[in-house]
């Protein structure tokens, strides 16, 4: 080997480090910028999952719909169980941790039995006060739910 080719050598071996210590400080820089964007996105997504928990929050004076619930009717003259199931509408009247305490606003019957006039009172009646699951309950989106979900961003 010569003394050209061997300087040559020398002198890029020399420039190799400076070369890798170049690179590592533009990943160095790169994680950081990196990290940073990260923690921007997670604070929008923990922003965005709040707005939507508030936005799907039962509250006292929602309404909510209960989709094709079951019941029976025993009649006590002839001992007849007759099964039948209503969508009712209700409205929110307390709140725990899984279920709502909700008050029959109304129903729509599925079948005949649960058409009949003269059931009405009975079936609206036995919901009134009465709890259940909140997974049960489909929340209704109305002006006053949005309302209520802006108040609440407000703070008031």
């Amino acid at each position: 080997m010569d003394t050209q080719t061997f300087q040559n050598v020398i002198l890029l071996l020399s420039l190799t480090p400076i070369a890798l210590l170049g690179v590592i400080l533009f990943l160095i820089l790169r994680v950081k910028d990196l990290k940073v964007k990260i923690s921007d996105l997670n604070t929008q997504l923990d922003k965005q999952k709040e707005k939507q928990k508030s936005f799907l929050k039962f509250y006292i004076g929602s309404k909510a719909l209960l989709n094709d619930f079951n019941l029976s009717h025993t009649d006590s003259t002839t001992g007849k169980k007759t099964e039948f199931s209503v969508d009712y509408e209700v409205e929110v009247v307390d709140i725990s941790e899984t279920q709502i305490k909700v008050r029959a606003t109304g129903f729509n019957g599925n079948d005949k039995w649960s058409k009949d006039p003269q059931h009405r009172q009975g079936i609206i009646a036995f919901m009134q006060d009465r709890w259940v699951s909140k997974k049960d309950a489909q929340l209704i989106m109305d002006e006053a739910h949005n309302r209520q979900v802006k108040l609440e961003e407000l703070g008031i």
